[in-house]
């Protein structure tokens, strides 16, 4: 379970509204004041990031809680969300390309782009399809495990 601190924004019908912060990725390095990629990071405006979840333990306005999300869930999402348009884009370009040199189109280069494009188009509606397809799906869902201040419940 990855896990992440969060403020509560609203509540509603079993879901809340949480707000987290975007933090660098060496915020915790021992030589996070010499380094320049902190002085980069930190020449930018942190984010603050609003996300829909569960609300098992009916959580309130203002507390500060614990959300997480299963880390095959964002296996999944994330292999899909790279993946599934990058290889529509290559197959369509190719499978393109291929019927271009044998007479069912113009250029070959000129079929290649356009079936890529056409495919980076199918990839991410396949995308947006599986994404409304789980929404609602608790596995694909983050979750409001804890109060911030509670001790963590570990499962087997």
């Amino acid at each position: 379970m990855i896990e992440e601190p969060a403020r509560v924004v609203t509540c509603e019908a079993g879901f809340a509204l949480v707000e987290t912060q975007t933090k660098a990725a060496c915020g915790s390095c021992q030589a996070e004041g010499s380094c320049s990629t902190s002085v980069i990071s930190g020449l930018f405006k942190r984010r603050r990031n609003v996300l829909q979840v569960l609300n098992p333990i009916q959580a309130k306005p203002g507390e500060q809680v614990i959300i997480g999300l299963q880390e095959k869930a964002l296996v999944t999402v994330s292999l899909l969300a790279y993946l599934m348009p990058l290889v529509c884009l290559i197959l369509l370009a190719v499978t393109a390309q291929q019927l271009a040199q044998y007479g069912y189109g113009g250029s070959g280069e000129l079929a290649g782009i356009a079936g890529g494009l056409l495919g980076l188009i199918i990839g991410l509606a396949l995308l947006k399809r599986f994404s409304l397809r789980n929404r609602n799906d608790p596995a694909f869902q983050a979750v409001i495990l804890r109060q911030a201040s509670a001790k963590p419940v570990h499962f087997l």
